[in-house]
């Protein structure tokens, strides 16, 4: 079963990627987390198949978890959900360690992908992010 932890400070951005992929993966298990101490917490409490994370939460956000992911050896594929541009936090949240970064304005179709990708193990970034 695949499980899926999403982090968001607001209860209907976690809500609204649930009912989003729930369409994709009606058997998944889902939990939420609506700051970075609990990410942190049910990340080093539990096995997922993915964790999606906005950048900018109470306690630090997703640089902050992926930093301690790091520390902890936590090894999951995280797809940054963020209200910023790309350009601003993708290649500082790729090289934190997330496989991905969407923009919260997004359409469905767009979440799907990156999420169907990240579990495939390969990264959703643009091109202007995987250019070194």
């Amino acid at each position: 079963m695949l499980k899926v932890l999403i982090a968001d400070d607001h209860e209907f951005i976690r809500q609204g990627i649930k009912l989003i992929l729930r369409e994709e993966y009606p058997l998944a298990h889902f939990e939420e987390a609506e700051d970075a101490d609990a990410l942190i917490s049910k990340a080093c409490s539990g096995s997922w198949d993915i964790i999606l994370s906005d950048i900018s939460m109470p306690g630090g956000g997703g640089i902050h978890a992926l930093e301690e992911f790091s520390r902890q050896e936590i090894r999951v594929p995280v797809l940054i959900v963020s209200m910023f541009p790309e350009e601003q936090y993708a290649l500082r949240v790729r090289k934190a360690g997330a496989m991905g970064y969407i923009t919260k304005d997004t359409v469905t179709e767009n979440l799907i992908n990156a999420v169907q990708a990240v579990l495939a193990g390969q990264n959703y970034f643009s091109d202007f992010v995987t250019k070194d």
